[in-house]
């Protein structure tokens, strides 16, 4: 059966290039790697999100607004990649974000974003675009900017209650695609019959600076040196759990 699913293309999104429409772990992958951790990240869009609400909350000495609005952007447009390519369902209950109470849990006590005890960003994808589509978003997006250069908020209703849950999907939607940066991909739910044929990923034919390249070396120094001192502790721990275990062993032996 032909497939009769049109390719997204860069011209349908605002900022996304045509390498990130092909292998959005290419916008993934920098952003979570060389521009920001989620937790700071995670801190930036509530800080966005309040200073919209409630513009007498923000502080236009430090906050850096329009950048921070393009990545939320761009972040929506990369999930949308996944959404559309990967013909994830829309869900009547999109709200609906504890379906046990281990994921409740899981939220409370270890800002984990679960279903069923799961991590699981293909979920979190699919309720943030059947909460609103893609170009709902752009409004909701640009409406909150819109309002950030308002002095002062008047009655503080201009997006109602609804503003809770774009707050709680933005930050949902972030933590979604870090979980993908660091599994490296997305996994989904198929019969067991079905066997998957990966294309050979899309690489970034953009060229980087002299500059830009001497960063992201440095960062990938650091990560470097921090997995070999990871697994160096782990070696350590191994040998001293196997010491421990030959002690026992031996003390165990004399007693007899």
């Amino acid at each position: 059966m032909k497939n009769t699913q049109k390719k997204l293309k860069a011209k349908h999104f605002r900022y996304l290039s045509k390498d990130v429409v092909k292998n959005p772990m290419i916008y993934i992958r920098d952003f979570y790697r060389y521009e920001t951790n989620i937790i700071y990240w995670m801190n930036h869009i509530q800080l966005f999100v309040n200073a919209a609400t409630v513009p007498e909350m923000t502080d236009r000495n430090f906050a850096e607004n329009g950048y921070h609005c393009k990545q939320m952007i761009k972040q929506i447009e990369a999930a949308y990649v996944f959404f559309y390519q990967c013909q994830l369902p829309i869900q009547e209950a999109p709200l609906d974000f504890f379906s046990t109470k281990e994921d409740y849990h899981n939220y409370l006590f270890k800002l984990e974003f679960t279903t069923n005890g799961h991590i699981a960003p293909a979920d979190t994808i699919s309720k943030f675009f059947s909460y609103q589509s893609l170009q709902k978003w752009y409004e909701t997006m640009d409406d909150i900017m819109h309002y950030l250069t308002v002095p002062d908020s008047g009655n503080y209703e201009y997006f109602g209650d609804q503003i809770i849950a774009i707050r709680e999907l933005l930050i949902r939607l972030a933590f979604a695609l870090h979980y993908i940066y660091e599994d490296e991909g997305i996994s989904l739910n198929v019969p067991s019959y079905v066997k998957a044929i990966n294309d050979e990923p899309h690489q970034s034919t953009e060229k980087k600076t002299k500059l830009r390249q001497f960063i992201e070396q440095s960062i990938d120094k650091k990560y470097a040196q921090k997995e070999a001192q990871e697994n160096s502790n782990e070696i350590d721990e191994n040998q001293s759990l196997e010491t421990s275990e030959v002690s026992a062993s031996e003390n165990s032996d004399l007693k007899r």
